[in-house]
């Protein structure tokens, strides 16, 4: 059988397993999850989540952008899941929320044959780009995170696009490449901000790690084009943001919150409370901190103001409260950032969810660690891993600042699934004596880039 044949072969199984998986978990989400739901929620929170329904919810009834009819336009969440929900509501009217979940079910099974395409950029291993997609359809965060019709799904989806897109760029070297990926960087952003400094997050780790000034100032031209193309695509939001509060806020005024939040949990754990316990408890903290204040304002999990200025002010207010802890004790930054950093992989509601994360996400975190080195030694000027490793550290250090549990690693899943899946694949080809490398194709063609600069050269 010749190479393009194989590949045919392959790809006609991933559609094969990408559609049982997508039947199977539809069967799951509609039929079997719905008789569990309670039982399930009190860990997982299953269910339309984190009030991005309720703005979709007032813009489908003509009340803009905002949590309830009579409170004020709000900040707090980026634009695009709302409006995306909205036009769910739309189109379905009073089956939304089975249609999000749908939609989730929809954007998994797009990302399962995107992954594929990133697993064969990431190494030639035979079986790479059927096992990798794979392992990510049946990671169970994957799964809970369709349930919840939360943002994480589309971000995850959106945020593929964003890597393949930039690693063509990173191939091609030209700036109409860096064009489609800041463009692309701008519509993740939309849906969640979190990937929006990674760029300048690459830059500052080639100034440390590079030190030659004409790959720096290729880098810098490169990065200088996706940070403005992102921009562009964010200044619709980021103007009509400046025209309602008389600030600069590009993507979402959350940040205050999960700051707080992050802040309040690990200044009063004690080994006896659960995450969900102290989050609720931080939030009685906000709303104490609200009403002190003076403000006019929905009491909950997130407040909902009846000025959008308020709604800033109390966000840069718990910032700063927050980093002035922070400043005044370097220690219990450190302490603080050194427990995000384990919360983001395995932290859940409670003890024994965290446990089940903990199953889960330590056999998929030593493969993967397992198949960094095997590409590493292979092919050290890989600039795909690099890519995809490098996002590892900069999403780490983002959440080790604020606030993290382990919903939040879910964009990082296809990451660890690609890298997963090389050592179960050498595995198998060396136990089976089948051989474990296949010649490079069109549809694996690898990335280089000058020895030193792999991420935007």
């Amino acid at each position: 059988m010749t190479v393009a044949e194989d590949l045919k072969l392959e790809q006609r199984r991933l559609r094969i397993v990408v559609l049982c998986a997508f039947l199977l978990k539809l069967a799951l989400a509609l039929v079997v999850i719905p008789l569990f739901k309670n039982r399930i929620g009190a860990f997982y929170g299953i269910g339309l989540a984190d009030n991005y329904a309720w703005i979709a919810k007032s813009l489908f009834e003509g009340d803009g952008y905002r949590f309830t009819p009579d409170t004020a336009l709000t900040l707090m969440r980026e634009p695009g899941y709302p409006y995306f929900l909205a036009g769910l509501r739309f189109l379905t009217d009073r089956y939304h929320d089975n249609a999000a979940i749908v939609a989730n079910l929809v954007f998994t099974s797009l990302s399962a044959f995107l992954v594929s395409r990133l697993a064969r950029m990431v190494s030639p291993v035979r079986w790479i780009a059927l096992l990798a997609p794979i392992l990510f359809l049946i990671h169970p965060g994957v799964l809970i995170a369709e349930l919840r019709g939360g943002v994480e799904v589309p971000f995850v989806f959106l945020l593929l696009c964003f890597f393949l897109t930039l690693s063509h760029a990173q191939s091609s070297r030209t700036t109409p490449g860096y064009v489609r990926a800041g463009v692309l960087l701008g519509i993740v952003s939309c849906v969640r901000s979190t990937a929006l400094p990674f760029p300048v997050f690459l830059f500052f780790k080639d100034l440390v790690l590079v030190r030659r000034w004409r790959p720096l100032a290729r880098t810098a031209w490169h990065t200088a084009v996706v940070l403005a193309c992102a921009a562009l695509v964010l200044s619709p939001w980021i103007i009509r943001n400046y025209r309602l509060v008389g600030q600069f806020i590009p993507t979402a005024s959350v940040q205050g919150v999960t700051m707080q939040a992050g802040n309040y949990i690990c200044t009063h754990e004690d080994g006896r409370k659960g995450l969900q316990e102290l989050d609720s408890e931080a939030a009685t903290e906000r709303n104490k901190l609200a009403t002190e204040r003076g403000y006019h304002f929905q009491p909950g999990y997130y407040q909902f103001f009846y000025d959008p200025h308020d709604e800033v002010d109390f966000g840069n207010f718990l910032t700063r409260q927050v980093m002035q802890q922070y400043v005044q004790s370097p220690s219990l930054f450190a302490r603080c950032a050194g427990a995000n950093a384990l919360n983001f992989w395995f932290a859940g509601k409670n003890r024994a969810a965290t446990i089940a994360n903990l199953a889960v996400q330590l056999p998929y975190m030593i493969l993967a660690a397992i198949g960094v080195v095997l590409v590493y030694r292979r092919d050290k000027h890989n600039a795909a891993m690099s890519l995809l490793v490098w996002f590892i550290v900069y999403t780490v250090l983002v959440y080790m600042t604020i606030h993290a549990q382990a919903r939040y690693s879910v964009p990082l899943v296809p990451i660890l699934a690609i890298f997963a899946a090389i050592p179960l694949c050498r595995l198998y080809t060396h136990r089976t004596g089948v051989s474990g490398l296949e010649e490079d194709s069109g549809s694996n063609a690898r990335v280089s880039s000058d020895p030193g600069v792999q991420t935007l050269p």
